[in-house]
């Protein structure tokens, strides 16, 4: 065999295990970047869920918050409507009723509704909780609501407290 023919034998060997390392490497390359598009969406992935739990984890705090809140308001309610109605506790009146508003505006600045059904309104148990029933003799008004016992609230289209009513019942006479 003559030194060309050699050569070129051992160009064309250096040459094969050249473009197979660089098959090698553009196989690597590939998978890197795959592994690197994978990571990269894991990621994004992490950081929704991460930020839906802390979203889920404020509402669950709010609403704990909230129904404790709720008590409070209740208490400061009834406070308000055991007081004697002559001139001597008007001043007291006006206090306690300045003080619940503000503390219902606060609440409503921060999320909270108040679900306060009306006379004559339907009753729907998702918002509403029957506690007792009163008569009537008005067919038409059989299933409706005959007053708000005590008013109930959602935040975030979450009940924290349905509101508690009266229904009223058709009776025959």
């Amino acid at each position: 065999m003559t030194e060309t023919k050699k050569t070129k034998k051992t160009t064309s060997k250096k040459q094969k295990a050249l473009e197979i390392e660089i098959e090698k490497l553009k196989e690597e390359t590939d998978q890197l970047h795959l592994s690197a598009k994978r990571s990269q969406a894991d990621l994004i992935n992490l950081k929704r869920r991460t930020l839906e739990e802390i979203q889920i984890n404020k509402r669950k705090t709010k609403i704990g918050l909230f129904s404790k809140f709720l008590n409070t308001l209740d208490e400061l309610n009834m406070t308000k409507d055991s007081l004697p109605k002559d001139e001597a506790f008007k001043n007291w009146l006006t206090g306690i009723e300045m003080i619940i508003k503000k503390f219902e505006t606060t609440l409503t600045n921060e999320g909270l509704t108040k679900i306060d059904p009306q006379k004559g309104e339907d009753f729907d148990p998702s918002i509403h909780e029957s506690i007792t029933t009163e008569e009537t003799k008005t067919k038409k008004l059989d299933g409706k609501i005959s007053h708000t016992f005590k008013s109930g609230y959602t935040i975030e289209n979450t009940i924290i407290r349905p509101a508690q009513v009266i229904l009223l019942k058709h009776i025959n006479n």
